[in-house]
């Protein structure tokens, strides 16, 4: 009888025992989904998360590319924490209206246009050879003009390509090597290819490719500017400066400049970019936005002061005459540490009405005398009190004898009337026109630097006060602080340099 009552105890326990065990592997298998579905969701999150703010930095960064060509070297990027940063301020910011924003947007598609044109290479020269952007030129002849560099001697012959946008069969013609004037004999020039329109009735081609003579190989194509056509009647004044380059990052020196020369009467700046620090990289974007500044990459592979004058200035200086030409009534072609002040007038649009009058037809350039003011000469007392370390007020001081015309001297130009640009003056006018020289009185370039000779030898040169600059002290100041108020929020590191 005991062992009859055993056998269903015994498979009772059993029973119980595969219960439990059936219950803990149903509650294991739970857990394990629960945490699989816990992954899951933090794993989608994340990757939604990532996703979306890769594809805001990618719009917001898109507003400053300068172009299609991935392969050209465009403005130093911005970082990701930076671009997430500025794509936040841009949607919180609620202080611009909708109208405001869409002509913001306007403007700065509008100076994209200028995007396309970056350096590329003539295929199968003897040497380097490149090619940068074309305008069509009738003022002579009938010519698409295209800016380039080459060897200074024996640069390879070659041949223009005219692509049309309607379609039509393209055109070959025999182009010409015009080596522009200035290039200190070194190893590479800039030069204009000229390259002609003979055929009767042929519209101005949308596109020009430079083809070494003898290859069938076309390795560059670039739009053809028709100014004429595009802007109708010029105005206002512009500035081009030469290329940016050692990491320019001088953040004060930049926005002095361009701020008060934007009181003297400026309303455009033409720059090209070979390289620039992040601080000041930052800045430019914020003025091309607001229709400013116009920059344009400038990568030229050719060694700079080794075998061509500052990084194809001569070229630069060009090109953006050419640009200007039609769009703009008066271009000032100086450096960043360089200001054209007028001494009578209190904005230049009212010097070069005055100066115009006296030989309207005949006037093509403005030659304006260098005076410097040394860097090494002490500070004006009054600039002490000043909220930023301004070079305009600072240095007061300047040499008492001025720089004869085409020594030093740089020119307010009048484009269309004007052939080819150098430095200091102009190389060639069309026919009938001249330059202006302007008597100090009247105004004078105010160039800060240190010695041109190295050391400090200069400060013993004969010297006066020269404290015109402070005629726009007040609305300078009031300026670089709205201005500094602009860019707090999207470039959050100049404030240092304001106070160096």
């Amino acid at each position: 009888m005991k062992k009859k009552l055993r056998i269903p105890l015994v498979r009772s326990a059993k029973m119980a025992a595969l219960k439990r065990n059936s219950e803990r592997r149903a509650k294991s298998c739970f857990l394990v989904v629960i945490f699989f579905a816990i992954f899951a969701c933090m794993l989608v999150t994340e990757v939604f998360y990532v996703e979306e703010e890769k594809w805001r930095e990618e719009k917001f960064l898109s507003m400053f590319s300068f172009g299609d060509d991935s392969s050209v070297d465009r403005f130093d990027p911005l970082s990701s924490r930076v671009a997430r940063e500025l794509a936040r301020v841009r949607d919180e910011d609620m202080s611009l209206s909708s109208n405001e924003s869409k002509r913001m947007e306007l403007t700065y598609n509008k100076l994209m246009l200028d995007s396309e044109d970056f350096w590329q290479k003539v295929s199968h020269t003897k040497d380097k050879f490149f090619v940068y952007s074309a305008y069509y030129d009738d003022r002579r002849s009938k010519w698409v003009r295209v800016i380039a560099a080459a060897r200074t001697r024996l640069a390879d012959k070659v041949l223009c390509q005219f692509t049309f946008s309607d379609g039509r069969v393209p055109v070959t013609v025999t182009g010409i090597n015009r080596l522009i004037r200035e290039n200190w004999n070194l190893k590479f020039s800039a030069y204009f290819i000229l390259c002609p329109i003979k055929q009767p009735n042929m519209p101005v081609p949308s596109h020009v490719s430079i083809i070494r003579q003898g290859s069938i190989e076309i390795g560059n194509k670039i739009a053809v500017r028709d100014n004429k056509k595009t802007f109708k009647k010029p105005d206002g004044i512009a500035v081009c400066i030469k290329p940016l380059h050692y990491e320019y990052n001088k953040v004060k020196n930049l926005i002095e400049f361009i701020e008060l020369n934007r009181i003297l009467g400026v309303n455009h700046f033409v720059l090209y970019n070979h390289t620039v620090g992040s601080e000041v990289g930052c800045i430019l974007q914020k003025y091309i936005i607001e229709g400013i500044v116009t920059v344009l990459p400038w990568q030229l592979d050719i060694v700079s002061q080794k075998e061509i004058r500052t990084e194809g200035l001569f070229a630069s200086l060009n090109d953006c005459l050419y640009r200007t030409m039609y769009r703009f009534r008066y271009v000032l072609m100086i450096d960043l540490d360089e200001y054209i002040i007028p001494h009578k007038n209190l904005s230049l649009a009212l010097l070069l009405a005055q100066l115009i009058k006296k030989n309207p037809d005949r006037t093509g350039a403005f030659s304006f005398q260098n005076a410097f003011f040394y860097l090494q000469w002490p500070n004006d007392t009054a600039s002490a009190a000043l909220p930023y370390k301004l070079l305009t007020l600072q240095k007061t001081i300047r040499k008492t004898k001025f720089h004869a015309h085409k020594q030093r001297s740089k020119c307010i130009v009048i484009p269309d009337r004007v052939v080819e640009m150098g430095n200091h003056f102009v190389w060639e006018f069309l026919a009938g026109k001249t330059m202006m020289n302007i008597p100090p009185d009247m105004g004078f370039l105010h160039h800060y630097r240190v010695c041109e000779f190295g050391g400090n030898d200069c400060v013993n040169t004969t010297h006066v006060v020269d404290r015109r600059a402070y005629a726009w002290r007040n609305a300078l100041v009031e300026a670089v602080a709205l201005r500094l108020r602009l860019l707090q929020p999207v470039c959050q590191n100049i404030l240092p340099f304001m106070t160096e």
